[in-house]
């Protein structure tokens, strides 16, 4: 097999030979059953319109995906086929670079196009990729990739004793990465790791400790990195990378009574066409009370970034008025020191009418000036929709950063296996924006050959789930990787991955690319889930929620910053 970055081709002719490269061969598997997924739509929030062709069958996926992000054409092919105890990838892959000491952000990734495979050998997990490393497009509705730098990338995982791994990440390019790491679990929910090496020809070091028990959390990193580290030299995506100390420490001593706080910084690209780093730095700190049913809430911000500060607090108090009324009022405050001090009065009323039907009403008083707001929501089989005000704290914009907007979300179901969906969500640059996308999958059964509109399955062994906000509601279009395999769960929040033979995986939660958008992040969720073959596997519960810390990274477009984080 030749390496992609080896053809002396054109990039749109040999984007385009790839392209029919994996589907010739995914073709070449059509005696066997198989699952095709399209998908497309467009997108101001990713400023993107394409689409995604996806084929699955008994022990290989394959996709074909193509569109425009800012204007500029891109397109995207991968196999991936299962050879005894080894996979095979060719075209792009998404390779996750999550080192022992990413306590905090584990969304870290390399993009290459090439031939790769992911095997085991002397009980060490091996990760071998040849090709290039890539510039990746990448949004909810396809992924593409443009070759950048020849290079050959190799990981080793190791388990030396229960509880003790080793990990080495290597990447071979113009600017070398060589990064080792240890993972040490001394006792139960207690984990130490160390990391070290060059990134980029850069220097890096660090070391993290994660503690967690029911009254207390204690999570703590410290990184000396060189300014202009990165774990590989790409043009894009904007990754932040954490820098010096971060700590977040988190007490419940009472049932009804929490706080916590933390601080983060960050070494933060500028832009694409100027990837200098900057730092920035977030300290924040929250209490939570509920007593007898009433909900209370403190939060304190500092943020600082591109030499520019901003001092907020967001207070609130909600309250079930009956089983069908539930009200809220909420107190926001920013004191930046380049523009006056800026206040916001809230007021939310929330009605339960039916099981389907909801309505809300939103009274705000800001700069002088009330103004009055009304949302709702309507659920059915065929159609859901929803519109809601929410307040979003978004420290980019540092003179006025809290940014309330009308969030609509709408998802009709046409007929079995097909939908439409669209919504608008706020931007890390607190711009509104939308994103709009169908889906539909058709079957093609072995035996006759013909298609049909229905779900299938493919092995009898299943790993079930679902993803659910911190209230118990169901989270829609939420990514979840388990090994390579890339997931979404349904307008009902829940997910199913099938396999031949019942076997353990790695589980990731992607918050980054959440279909809905929005800033969420982890509470709870397994680090590996297991395949089996009862007839109603258990349910594995993964809890996410709304982000109380402003998240850093930057937008495909090349705006830099912090993320917009919903005021709760």
């Amino acid at each position: 097999m030749i390496p992609v970055h080896a053809l002396v081709l054109p990039g749109g002719v040999w984007r385009a030979s790839l392209c029919m490269i994996c589907l010739i061969a995914a073709t070449a598997l059509r005696s066997m059953g198989q699952v095709f997924q399209v998908h497309g739509g467009a997108s101001s929030l990713y400023q993107a319109q394409g689409g995604t062709l996806s084929v699955r069958g008994s022990g290989y996926t394959g996709s074909v995906g193509a569109g425009t992000v800012a204007g500029r054409f891109a397109g995207g092919a991968n196999l991936t086929k299962v050879v005894g105890r080894s996979t095979w990838i060719m075209g792009d892959d998404f390779i996750h670079f999550v080192l022992p000491t990413d306590i905090f952000d584990a969304s870290h990734y390399v993009v290459a196009q090439g031939l790769g495979v992911m095997t085991t050998w002397k009980r060490t997990g091996v990760f071998a990729f040849a090709g290039a490393t890539s510039t990746v497009f990448d949004s909810p509705l396809f992924e593409g990739a443009r070759a950048e730098s020849p290079a050959f990338i190799l990981f080793l995982d190791k388990r030396l004793a229960p509880g003790l791994a080793l990990s080495s990440k290597m990447i071979f390019s113009r600017q070398t990465t060589a990064i080792e790491g240890l993972d040490w679990y001394p006792a139960d929910r207690l984990k130490l790791g160390i990391s070290g090496g060059i990134g980029a020809n850069q220097p890096y070091g660090a070391a993290s400790l994660d503690f967690r028990r029911k009254w207390i959390t204690v999570q703590f990193a410290y990184i000396e990195a060189g300014s202009q580290f990165h774990r590989t030299v790409l043009e894009a995506p904007l990754q932040s990378e954490p820098d010096r100390e971060n700590v977040m420490v988190t007490l419940k001593p009472l049932k009804y009574f929490s706080v916590s706080g933390g601080r983060q910084n960050f070494l933060t690209p500028l832009s694409v066409s100027s990837p200098v780093n900057v730092h920035s730095s977030i300290d924040q700190s929250t209490a939570t009370l509920d007593i007898k049913g009433v909900g209370i809430q403190a939060s304190l911000y500092h943020s600082t970034y591109l030499g520019n500060s901003n001092n907020s607090d967001a207070y609130s108090v909600g309250r079930e008025l009956t089983h069908r009324v539930h009200a809220s009022a909420s107190y926001l405050e920013s004191r930046p020191d380049n523009a006056p001090k800026a206040r916001s009065f809230i007021s939310n009323f929330s009605e339960l009418l039916t099981p389907r039907w909801n309505l809300t009403e939103v009274i705000t008083r800001s700069h002088g000036q009330t103004s009055v707001s009304f949302g709702g929501g309507f659920l059915s089989n065929l159609v859901s929709v929803s519109a809601e005000y929410e307040t979003y704290y978004v420290p980019q914009r540092n003179s006025t950063p809290f940014v309330q907007a009308m969030i609509v979300d709408l998802q009709i179901n046409l007929f079995r296996g097909f939908s439409l969906h669209g919504g608008s969500f706020v931007a890390p640059d607190g711009i509104l924006r939308y994103t709009a996308d169908a889906s539909g999958i058709i079957t093609r059964e072995a035996a006759s050959g013909g298609g049909s509109l229905q779900h299938y399955s493919i092995g009898n062994s299943v790993v079930r789930g679902r993803v659910v906000d911190t209230k118990g509601q169901p989270v829609d279009g939420a990514a979840l990787l388990i090994d390579k395999a890339a997931i979404y769960t349904d307008s009902d929040g829940r997910f199913f991955f099938r396999e031949p033979k019942p076997h353990t995986h790695t589980l990731q939660v992607l918050t980054e690319k959440f279909l809905n958008g929005g800033n969420f992040e982890v509470e709870s969720a397994p680090s590996s889930v297991t395949a089996t073959r009862d007839a109603q596997p258990p349910e594995i519960l993964i809890v996410v929620k709304q982000g109380i810390t402003p998240t850093q990274g930057g937008m495909e477009s090349g705006e830099p910053g912090p993320g917009a984080t919903k005021c709760r």
